[in-house]
């Protein structure tokens, strides 16, 4: 997953970042501005402020409540696998 921010209200976004994708190819869901590349803890700051992200993997809006408890269960996860444990993966 990459992150980005837009230029011009700031909101976060996570786009995919592979072969054949651009920044410059997606707009700002919010305003249309342009994004900008930036860090997991930059957009981090940036979903308090705006209380979520846009996905562009899913094109949807994703609330800061549901990405944390997403990522709560992915680090129950790898603690469980660091520890040695079995994960089942449904």
């Amino acid at each position: 997953m990459a992150w980005a921010l837009c230029k011009r209200c700031g909101c976060p976004v996570s786009w995919p970042a592979k072969r054949g994708h651009r920044l410059k190819d997606y707009p700002c869901p919010k305003c249309g501005g342009s994004l900008r590349r930036s860090t997991h803890d930059e957009a981090v700051e940036a979903m308090a402020k705006h209380g979520g992200f846009y996905d562009y993997y899913i094109d949807r809006w994703i609330s800061k409540k549901s990405y944390e408890e997403l990522e709560r269960k992915r680090r129950e996860v790898f603690e469980k696998i660091l520890k040695g444990g079995v994960v089942i993966i449904e």
